[in-house]
């Protein structure tokens, strides 16, 4: 706990050692890039949080593969007994599955991790409030077991509370820790779609399952499927695109190609007014993200997507906690 100390990162004003005291009794451990626990898959990564806090153990991460399952919160019961399967079959064949703790989907691919055994692989949540808020509350003793047997991570300080910017921001999480990134059903349009772009971003596999196309719940997902993600019948459609992942054959589209036609459009210097603000706050030098957020007064979730779209369209250089001008 003594490394918030050295972090600069105090929630509520108050001091240090106040802030470590409180981590402690809550049982949640604060991880720093530089620091052992914080998960390798992170280091280096563009939109890499500066402060992770983690209940639980994230090291179930380290040495194993990880497959995000994502979907809408208003899932059928067709998408609710997919994500189920999925997580199960994943987690029995020893792939954590990491996913947000939403209701619908979320819950569902979670559900079914846990239900895959004492063997399984032990599943991970990446959520956007603060680790003593389980949010939505209806998942308050999911959000428990999953602490119980993997970890729920959350970039935010103990006591925030759901506001809905950033449940976008928390996806880039969920898609740097993943080795490929399965979409079960999706609006178009939807919260999930993040993950995928996010996901894209980092040049890590897209898979979507189809869905009918009179589903209003699948017309993301078929929207994927049109883009040319991989698709998805079962769980050896998704282990077999892990191994791929894993080996780096780059046999699978890791980008939609919708995706990237906007990332494409997007190469020129930064319109957006967001956008702009975070780039003219960054200098040519590595400036930490907590300065970065002073100069701007942006919300972290504003601040995070802004400067992982300005890395993604060459304006910025990123490292561990910080951007500077390319």
């Amino acid at each position: 706990m003594t490394q918030i100390a050295d972090s600069g990162w105090q929630p509520g004003g108050v001091t240090p050692a106040e802030v470590a005291r409180r981590y402690a009794d809550a049982g949640v451990a604060v991880l720093l890039p530089d620091r052992v626990g914080y998960p390798a898959a992170l280091v280096g990564d563009a939109g890499a949080p500066a402060v992770l806090c983690a209940a639980g153990e994230p090291s179930v991460l380290e040495a194993r593969p990880a497959v995000a399952i994502v979907g809408t919160r208003s899932a059928t019961p067709y998408g609710a007994k997919v994500a189920g399967e999925l997580g199960m079959g994943l987690a029995a064949a020893g792939v954590v599955v990491v996913s947000g703790l939403a209701r619908g989907i979320d819950a569902a691919a979670h559900n079914g991790a846990l239900a895959a055994g004492p063997d399984a692989a032990p599943p991970v949540a990446v959520v956007g409030t603060g680790l003593d808020v389980p949010y939505p509350t209806q998942n308050r003793a999911l959000w428990h077991r999953v602490a119980a047997i993997g970890a729920v991570l959350s970039e935010a300080a103990l006591g925030t509370v759901a506001r809905p910017r950033v449940f976008p921001a928390r996806n880039r999480i969920i898609a740097a820790l993943s080795d490929v990134v399965v979409v079960v059903e999706s609006h178009r349009g939807g919260g999930s779609l993040y993950t995928a772009e996010a996901a894209a971003r980092r040049s890590i596999p897209v898979c979507a399952v189809p869905g009918s196309v009179y589903s209003r719940s699948s017309s993301g997902t078929n929207e994927l499927l049109v883009d040319g993600c991989t698709p998805v019948r079962d769980v050896d459609d998704v282990l077999a695109a892990v191994a791929l992942a894993r080996q780096g054959r780059g046999m699978l589209p890791a980008a939609p190609v919708g995706v990237k036609r906007r990332r494409e459009a997007s190469r020129s210097a930064p319109t957006d007014r967001v956008q702009r603000s975070v780039w003219e706050a960054v200098d040519d030098t590595p400036t930490p993200v907590e300065t970065v957020l002073l100069r701007t007064d942006l919300s972290l979730a504003a601040l995070m997507m802004a400067g992982e779209e300005l890395v993604e369209v060459g304006l910025l250089t990123a490292g561990a906690g910080w951007w500077a001008r390319a």
